[in-house]
């Protein structure tokens, strides 16, 4: 969780003292401030505009191409209308940037792929009903063709985030894209929010120095970020073009005067918390007389986002099996060739509510599959260790010959599961349902946090993940998803498994 805060820097009434004023009640010391050993943050003036002015042309460039497409598909050939009938609202497409800087998303940092997403989704929708109804209240003249208006709204809401992704992945890896930030302190949460900003490049934030609480005490420790001074180089460290300060949580409270401390010298102060599966989206912060109250709720838990989500998968996975059919009967074809026996099976897994449900699959595995797989961890100690990290393999003895291999892959093997959907049994996104032998790895907590949902076909550990993470790691991640569920995750999550499985990145 974040709690973020926003100042323009504001000099403090001197006291004789150049540097911050000694926060009462902590130890921080009181001295002169000396020049920061820091390098430059790496900040330029002309970054900021040049991030706007890319998102803004990748918008502009999605939403003008997805207009151009509908009057391709449907107004040019069915109504036969003119390009030239459209030209009086070309002006209007400035309506979307305007609405998508309202919403905070140029550039957008700090808000993270599934707020992003559902930002621009909402306002995207918006602006173009408000321009379908202005068409209505002002009686044009012209004719404009409503269901050319619903295509282009379906292919913007797709395009404009799906080309700002591609945009995010050219431009990443480019110094100047990211904002540099400076951490406050040390320590294990630290390590935390390092590994998650790297990991997590939609939030835009580069860690590139550290101020500590007290001056080093052992000097030739490894550190993880170059070391900008202590609390008392604030000043200097601001000065240097850093304008977002990141600050863990003191279970005793003292983060809050450091909070108003850093405010003097950054435009924001952001404080970290490890909420260990506590839910992070959909937090309501309550004022309480002035004490402060922050309101989680398992929104996947509520009856109305369950009828949601279930629509949610009637519709997208109806739409699913039209493609899936004939390219399951290929499959199996395949599979019979290169391996006698049946082309499909079953196996009982523990459903919602820990009821046992039946999930098909294509079959992948030799019919003696169990009796190759004993033989092979026995015989091969690395293996073991890899099946124990995941019960996964990377070369994986059962496999059928040539097919098996290509239909992991690129998960054609968990296609027949579209009808485990149909029926109820499962979700389009949810947890895995896992063999028994699986599941008893995992702690009890989770397991029932995890029956209190339907498995899902692919999940937030499989797009993030795939094959390559551990046990823990996919605990963290599906409870991470059951807490904070949204719509616009279930969708999210989605998109990225379309392209985690057209790249076959992390199956075996």
């Amino acid at each position: 969780m974040t709690t973020t805060t926003g100042s323009n820097r504001q000099p403090h009434a001197s006291n004789g003292v150049n540097g911050p004023p000694q926060c009462e009640g902590t130890d921080i010391p009181r001295r002169a401030t000396r020049e920061a050993p820091l390098l430059s943050s790496g900040h330029q003036w002309w970054a900021p505009p040049l991030r706007v002015a890319i998102l803004l042309a990748s918008d502009l460039a999605a939403l003008a191409g997805c207009a151009l497409l509908a009057y391709i598909l449907w107004a040019r050939p069915v109504h036969h209308q003119s390009l030239a009938i459209y030209r009086p609202l070309f002006p209007l497409i400035m309506l979307f940037p305007l609405s998508y800087l309202h919403a905070g998303l140029y550039p957008g940092f700090g808000l993270g792929a599934v707020e992003t997403f559902r930002r621009l989704s909402t306002r995207t929708s918006f602006i173009y009903l408000a321009i379908a109804a202005m068409t209505f209240v002002l009686k044009l003249p012209q004719l404009f063709s409503r269901m050319m208006f619903v295509i282009a709204l379906i292919l913007s809401v797709i395009a404009v985030p799906l080309l700002r992704y591609v945009v995010l992945g050219v431009v990443r890896h480019r110094r100047w894209w990211a904002e540099p930030v400076v951490v406050v302190g040390q320590g294990q949460v630290i390590r935390q929010l390092l590994h998650t900003l790297h990991e997590a490049y939609s939030i835009g934030y580069r860690p590139a120095a550290e101020l500590l609480l007290q001056p080093e005490t052992q000097p030739g420790a490894p550190q993880l970020l170059p070391i900008a001074g202590t609390l008392a180089d604030a000043p200097a460290v601001a000065a240097r073009g850093f304008r977002i300060a990141l600050v863990p949580e003191d279970p005793q409270g003292q983060h809050w005067k450091l909070v108003e401390l850093l405010h003097q010298y950054f435009r924001h102060v952001i404080v970290i918390r490890s909420l260990g599966g506590t839910p992070v989206l959909g937090v309501h912060v309550r004022n309480f007389g002035g004490v402060l109250g922050l309101e989680f709720t398992n929104e996947l838990l509520k009856r109305h986002n369950r009828i949601l989500k279930r629509a949610t998968d009637l519709a997208l996975g109806s739409l699913a099996l039209l493609p899936a059919t004939p390219l399951v009967a290929l499959a199996a074809a395949a599979v019979q060739i290169f391996s006698r026996g049946p082309v499909f099976f079953s196996q009982e897994r523990e459903g919602l509510y820990g009821r046992r449900i039946r999930v098909w699959k294509l079959r992948t595995m030799v019919p003696d599959a169990e009796e190759r797989l004993d033989k092979h961890l026995m015989a091969n100690a690395d293996a073991r260790k890899e099946w124990e990290q995941g019960f996964k393999l990377r070369h994986d003895p059962r496999l059928v010959p040539i097919v098996g291999g290509v239909l992991r892959r690129f998960s054609i093997d968990e296609l027949p599961q579209l009808v485990n959907v149909l029926r109820g049994d499962m979700s389009l996104v949810g947890p895995r349902p896992f063999p028994p032998y699986h599941l008893k790895r995992f702690s009890p907590g989770f397991r029932r946090l995890r029956n209190q949902v339907r498995p899902g076909m692919t999940g937030l550990w499989q797009v993030l993940g795939r094959s390559t993470g551990g046990l823990g790691d996919q605990e963290a991640l599906d409870t991470h998803y059951i807490r904070n569920w949204s719509l616009w995750m279930d969708l999210y999550i989605l998109g990225k498994t379309v392209s985690a499985v057209l790249g076959g990145r992390g199956a075996y």
